[in-house]
């Protein structure tokens, strides 16, 4: 947690991180203890822990459940004995004074950074107001108490896609953590971290990104592992990937390989573009099978109940989506345990 609450700064890292899926029994309530479980899990595999986005069907829960999940996965950390591991929180919802209010009770549950995306609802209008929409993003930073990461993701907002100027321009708020972009646009991302990796704007925020994150670097992030290599190479700062509810140690692995790779060692390089086409097949996968397959392969690979339903309006599994997670994803899971 941030120093400014009254708690050891805790840095976001670069590197591999995972948008949790919330475990819910078959009544639908959340099952904490299974969710404290795949916390722990994703931990010890050394993957980043973001809570409450897509995957978590944050929309699906209450206020209370959102805080009360938060308490959970801090308190599993802590007892786990990673204590100095940051917790990012989604925290969009329906409006700037309700966003700011979520971010503010995330941060006193326990969370470091918060992900913000933009509300769909009204994507009418503001997908031609563009200043509304920069003012939403800025009015959230301006409140919030923890850095905060903008969460771009067109497919979960209606429609809304935030270009590279736009994103240039809020990088510039002091307390912009950096950008997921789910857009699946690469070469937005290289204009956003060419700018925000420029010696003119480190010399405007160095300091604050520095407390930040572990490398002093602004966050730029693409939303899937398919294409984790050529992001690296494109300047991104790493990944948050869905897929990673499975797959943790392979994809923590890409990145190291990947990142020792660009640095010049070839035979690593060789390797990432081997484990690379392992990713761009098992995410598309994962990706078709949509959240209720995500928590299928949790429950069907990891542990039973660790992924539980989806809550309504998510539908269940066709028996064709079982078989194509079942037999898909076998030889991939197999290569996941033997790291």
């Amino acid at each position: 947690m941030s120093a400014a609450n009254g708690h050891p700064s805790r840095p976001w890292a670069n590197g591999v991180s995972v948008p949790l899926a919330t475990p819910f029994r078959a009544d639908e309530s959340v099952d904490h203890a299974a969710l404290a479980a795949q916390v722990t899990r994703l931990a010890k595999a050394g993957v980043g822990i973001v809570l409450l986005g897509t995957n978590g069907e944050a929309s699906h829960l209450t206020p209370a459940e959102r805080k009360a999940c938060v308490v959970t996965a801090r308190k599993a950390l802590d007892d786990a004995g990673f204590t100095n591991e940051p917790l990012m929180v989604g925290t969009g919802g329906g409006s700037a004074g309700i966003t700011i209010e979520l971010t503010k009770e995330a941060a006193e549950a326990g969370a470091t950074h918060a992900i913000v995306i933009c509300p769909g609802y009204f994507s009418f209008a503001m997908g031609r107001d563009r200043v509304a929409l920069l003012d939403f993003f800025k009015r959230v930073m301006d409140a919030s108490p923890i850095p905060v990461l903008i969460y771009n993701f067109p497919g979960a907002a209606a429609g809304i896609d935030l270009n590279s100027d736009e994103l240039i321009e809020l990088s510039e708020h002091p307390n912009c953590l950096g950008a997921k972009l789910t857009c699946a646009m690469i070469g937005k991302g290289h204009r956003l971290a060419a700018h925000t990796q420029s010696a003119e704007y480190l010399a405007r925020h160095g300091a604050r990104l520095q407390a930040a994150t572990v490398t002093g670097q602004f966050q730029v992030l693409p939303g899937f592992s398919e294409s984790l290599v050529p992001a690296l190479l494109s300047r991104h700062t790493g990944c948050i990937t869905g897929t990673g509810n499975i797959f943790p140690k392979t994809i923590a692995r890409l990145y190291t390989l990947a990142v020792k790779g660009l640095k010049g060692d070839a035979a690593a390089l060789s390797e990432a573009l081997v484990l690379q086409d392992r990713i761009a097949r098992s995410d598309f996968i994962i990706v078709k099978a949509g959240i209720p397959g995500t928590k299928y392969a949790l429950d069907h690979y990891v542990q039973k109940g660790l992924g539980g339903i989806a809550r309504s309006p998510l539908g269940k599994l066709s028996p064709e989506v079982k078989k194509m997670i079942e037999t898909d994803l076998a030889e991939d899971w197999a290569f996941e345990q033997s790291l």
